[in-house]
């Protein structure tokens, strides 16, 4: 359907441009008929002035051109009306849209309050004080956190000495000397000593060992009938693996142990009398140490 009218639409535009060029062809026509029939009018130049030519040329009703237009436009009008085509009656040609002009708009100029340098160091005056607070807050809060980052310095290594000495002119004998070791636990290790392990196995940490007091200081023996010493020495570090107050505990009971299996004396790191007071002493050197490195 949309088709078929689309087809009369352009049937119908043609018959209306052959109508109008029919038109044009016969105006054109009868113009050319008159403009030969009219007869030349002969001009007597010598009765008539100079003025009289000028003002009948400059006035003359009408030259070719315009009966011809005349023409053209009487045969236009007198033309057979054009009947409208009712599948395309109401059509109209798109009229071009005018688009509008761009007005400009004057706007208006905004009244910006002036603004003096006095307010600005008002504002000054006002903020700094805002400013320096924080800034030194923070300065402090830094400087607490560098001293928590700072590790502590470790203190230096100590070592607790407790000595057995035998009780007279005999020293100890080797046989009896290896052996009371081995029954208190104590086992013949590296550096040529004995030492206590966490592990009665031996495979454990050490948590204290016993060296020769004299020299040269091992514990070395090929046949322990032949080995003799006058006494021995216990020592633990500090630092060292597990409860250090522990350890000296165990220590200290280990020496007096051997010490009565032998007859022997218990001695401190200065080789006197090992006494009460002198073990509260190591205690509380052990107790200072954990508090320098907790």
């Amino acid at each position: 359907m949309q088709e078929l009218r689309f087809v009369l639409i352009i049937v119908g535009a043609l018959a209306i441009a052959a109508l109008l060029f029919h038109g044009l062809w016969t105006s054109k026509k009868e113009g050319a008929a008159k403009f030969g029939n009219k007869p030349l009018r002969k001009l007597d130049v010598d009765n008539e002035d100079e003025s009289d030519v000028l003002s009948e040329r400059s006035f003359a009703p009408e030259d070719d051109f315009e009966i011809i237009r005349k023409d053209k436009n009487e045969s236009e009008f007198s033309a057979e009306p054009i009947m409208a085509d009712p599948l395309i009656d109401g059509y109209s040609e798109p009229q071009p849209v005018a688009k509008p002009e761009a007005k400009i708009i004057d706007e208006p100029e905004l009244d910006l309050p002036s603004i003096s340098t006095k307010s600005f160091d008002d504002v000054e005056d006002k903020v700094e004080p805002v400013i320096e607070a924080p800034q030194a807050e923070v300065e402090n809060i830094e400087l607490e956190v560098e001293k928590k980052a700072e590790p502590k310095p470790e203190p230096e290594m100590q070592v607790i000495v407790i000595n057995v000495h035998c009780a007279g002119d005999e020293p100890f004998v080797g046989t009896r000397l290896f052996d009371s070791m081995q029954q208190n636990g104590l086992l013949y290790g590296e550096m040529d000593i004995f030492h206590r392990h966490a592990d009665l196995s031996g495979t454990g940490k050490v948590l204290f060992s016993v060296a020769n007091m004299m020299q040269p200081g091992t514990l070395k023996h090929d046949d322990p009938a032949e080995f003799s010493t006058n006494g021995i020495s216990f020592f633990m570090t500090l630092p060292c693996f597990g409860d250090p107050e522990h350890n000296f505990k165990l220590m200290l009971k280990t020496a007096q142990q051997i010490a009565d299996d032998l007859g022997g004396n218990v001695l401190d790191d200065a080789r006197n009398l090992m006494t009460p007071n002198r073990i509260d002493a190591y205690k509380a050197q052990i107790k200072a140490f954990k508090s320098a490195t907790a």
